[in-house]
């Protein structure tokens, strides 16, 4: 019903489709997409990364589907420049504009983190917990620290169909230095942020992560791979620490960089902070989007 609105009672409306690259969004709004074409609705399509973005070869069924959607002279948006070339490569669309995301800064506003000279590692993954987000390789860099008997804590919080299986391996790895959070939001996510002081993510492909952006607004450190939208976020060496993928020794290698110099872990967490603040609020954000639907 309300479709049926949109298409033919109002006759002006203007449709905002948010998806990503991925099959489940292909298949859910596509079809709406081409629907809401054929009707010659004014419409915006806003993609939020998905596994498909990056990849070279697509099944024929859905690079078909995505030439159809994208074809025309109405606007696409996308979070970083990488996506709008990918976008021109693939599918030779226009026009794009670049809209990185934006997160809630209310609370991370509200709190200050404090220095502490001996300060020791609370690590934080929060996402999908999948071997595609290198979960394996967080598991063989904690592994070689406690080894080397390293002083850690690490948090993991989120679900996904690797759960079970590395949430006992952290048990039996980790013991009381291992908690599970399990999927985290509102209160319980902020007082997770403000508890931990480094932000795992080795991903093997992102678009421009939310718990990323979150993270690094409550000035943990990020140690994170170089793929999707993520270089544009992360300054090496200033804001973070970039490496590469499927790497468990530039996992353990850059914990320990980070808290070699209590100084430099203060100039990185105060540096993920305030680039989040200038460049991810929602005041900025909301001022580009209106300038797109006018």
């Amino acid at each position: 019903l309300k479709w049926v609105k949109l298409l033919v009672i109002n006759r002006h409306a203007q449709i905002h489709f948010n998806l990503a690259v991925d099959k489940r969004a292909l298949i859910r709004d596509t079809p709406l997409i081409l629907l809401a074409k054929l009707f010659q609705k004014h419409i915006i399509i806003h993609l939020h990364g998905g596994e498909y973005f990056f990849r070279e070869k697509l099944p024929v069924w859905m690079n078909l589907l995505l030439k159809l959607s994208f074809s025309g002279n109405y606007p696409k948006i996308v979070a970083s420049p990488l996506e709008a070339e990918q976008l021109k490569k693939k599918w030779k669309c226009g026009p794009i504009s670049v809209l990185p995301n934006c997160i809630d800064l209310t609370q991370a506003n509200l709190f200050q983190r404090h220095f502490n000279s001996d300060e020791s590692p609370v690590l934080l993954f929060m996402g999908r917990i999948s071997l595609n987000k290198g979960i394996e390789y967080i598991y063989q860099a904690l592994a070689c620290l406690k080894k080397e008997h390293y002083n850690f804590k690490f948090i993991m919080a989120g679900k996904g169909p690797d759960e079970q299986l590395y949430v006992q391996k952290f048990k039996e790895l980790l013991g009381e230095d291992f908690e599970f959070e399990g999927v985290v939001s509102g209160d319980r996510k902020t007082a997770l942020l403000k508890r931990c002081n480094v932000f795992l993510l080795p991903s093997f492909f992102e678009g421009l992560p939310m718990a990323l952006l979150e993270s690094m607004s409550f000035s943990l450190v990020p140690i994170t791979t170089d793929v999707g939208s993520i270089k544009y976020l992360i300054d090496h060496g200033k804001n973070g620490l970039l490496i590469n993928k499927y790497s468990a020794e530039q996992i353990s290698s850059g914990i320990k960089q980070v808290f070699k110099e209590p100084g430099y872990l203060q100039q990185l967490r105060e540096n993920a902070r305030e680039y989040i603040f200038r460049n991810y609020s929602p005041p900025k954000y909301f001022e580009s989007l209106n300038k797109l639907y006018k």
